[in-house]
């Protein structure tokens, strides 16, 4: 059975052994072992035109992945046609019997031995492309799972449709045979999939640490007894569940689903972070009509002075830019319903949702914003 490197070489065998009446270039052609492929026999009885279309495909196959084997074969063509020309011009009594059919042999040798090493070279490309595809592929399609999600930014969801971008585009690369490109865009999408689950496990992690969950607990705890205390509303948000719960003399009244920053399970450190805050507000303002772009919102007094102490803090120690503002105008807003985290590090509610809220909510109604509960 021929190999994937004799095939390019297999064509009309026979017919070569039959058409060449000369005894060197018979022999050189025996030893090509799966022929060269020919024309229709004519009168010439030296003639190559099945080597040079055999040769013609391995320099395409090569070029773009070894020119410069391409080119020392189209070297060996040249030679071998010079050689051929020479042999045949020559009278017969200064003729070199077997020069030509041993340039051929030399430049088709070449072809044989170039393409087995390129051959082979794509094959194992091809091999780690489909390793690094089905590597990527699974932890995107994870990742894609969670958009719109607490914890998945927007930023993150960017991230996603470039890590899909770049497998569909290593696969068209694949297909045209450009494997180093190929491998290299499969490559870029699993290290986008790996940017994107650090992502995801630092934004979640701190959500089961013992110390935060015991604080987070003690001042939901400390707005549900005040409520109890003064017969008065209060909201607790859990901004890992995405939950806005109504609370009215101490008890739950209404829950509502939410939506946060694009950052939104951060702790929220200075202006343009997207990020939603924690810890323990008061509504300032109510607005409705053309006070406000979404509908019904309430205006909460971030940053308080933990919010302040953390931020000096965080520009003394390099972690906030100096240029940064602290930021302000948060609010619990309606225009939400989509699904996903969106805002600058407001809490949306549907509109529907907020005709509910509004009404029971008053100025300095204690708001309290936590990672969970």
């Amino acid at each position: 059975m021929l190999s994937a490197v004799d095939s390019l070489f297999a064509p009309a065998a026979a017919n070569c052994r039959r058409r060449f009446r000369n005894p060197s270039q018979a022999l050189v052609m025996l030893a090509l072992a799966a022929g060269l492929g020919c024309a229709a026999p004519g009168p010439d009885p030296i003639t190559w035109d099945g080597a040079r279309a055999a040769l013609k495909r391995a320099r395409v196959e090569l070029r773009p992945v070894d020119p410069q084997a391409a080119e020392e074969i189209e070297r060996l063509v040249a030679d071998a046609e010079r050689a051929t020309a020479t042999e045949r011009a020559a009278p017969v009594w200064r003729r070199e019997p077997g020069s030509g059919a041993a340039a051929w042999l030399r430049a088709v040798e070449s072809a044989r031995r170039n393409l087995k090493e390129v051959r082979a070279l794509r094959a194992a490309q091809a091999q780690r492309l489909e390793q690094l595809l089905e590597r990527a592929e699974v932890r995107i399609a994870a990742a894609g799972s969670r958009i719109g999600r607490s914890g998945m930014s927007g930023h993150d969801a960017g991230q996603v449709a470039a890590g899909r971008t770049h497998v569909e585009t290593a696969r068209r690369l694949a297909e045209r045979g450009d494997y180093p490109a190929a491998i290299d865009h499969a490559a870029e999408a699993l290290n986008l999939a790996a940017e994107l689950d650090a992502s995801w496990n630092r934004n979640h992690v701190r959500f089961s640490d013992p110390s935060l969950l015991a604080m987070w607990r003690g001042q939901a705890e400390a707005a549900i007894d005040e409520s109890r205390r003064t017969k008065s509303a209060a909201i607790v948000i859990d901004k890992l569940r995405r939950k806005v719960s109504l609370y009215k003399s101490g008890r739950r009244v209404a829950q509502f689903d939410a939506e946060l920053g694009s950052n939104g399970l951060e702790l929220k450190r200075y202006s343009g972070d997207r990020a939603t805050p924690e810890g323990r507000y008061r509504v300032t303002v109510k607005k409705a009509g053309r006070a406000t772009k979404y509908y019904l919102a309430l205006l909460i007094d971030y940053p308080n002075a933990e919010d302040q102490r953390r931020f000096r803090q965080g520009k003394a120690n390099g972690s906030i830019p100096q240029r940064a503002g602290i930021g302000g105008l948060i609010e619990i807003h309606g225009g939400g319903g989509s699904g996903r985290d969106w805002t600058d590090g407001c809490i949306a509610l549907t509109n529907e949702d907020m005709d509910r809220l509004y009404p029971q909510v008053q100025k300095g109604t204690s708001v309290t914003i936590v990672g969970t509960l």
